[in-house]
């Protein structure tokens, strides 16, 4: 008889690229979305959020693979 096991917490690195990889497909997906709009408020949604989300998951991505903590 096999026992279930628990689920993992998503901590350490895994969870950490998780996020990163998270934050930047909604990043493109913001900036996706604003390429079928046809308004000016969407160039400063494309530039603003879209850009901000994509390169907090970069940033996150790199310093999690930098300090490596598991």
């Amino acid at each position: 008889m096999s026992r279930l096991r628990p689920p993992r917490p998503r901590n350490g690195l895994a969870g950490r690229l998780r996020v990163s990889g998270l934050l930047i497909a909604v990043g493109l997906a913001v900036e996706l979305a604003t390429f079928f709009w046809n308004h000016p408020v969407s160039f400063f949604l494309f530039a603003v959020p879209g850009a901000a989300l994509i390169s907090a998951g970069m940033f996150l991505y790199l310093w999690s693979v930098v300090t490596g903590v598991e």
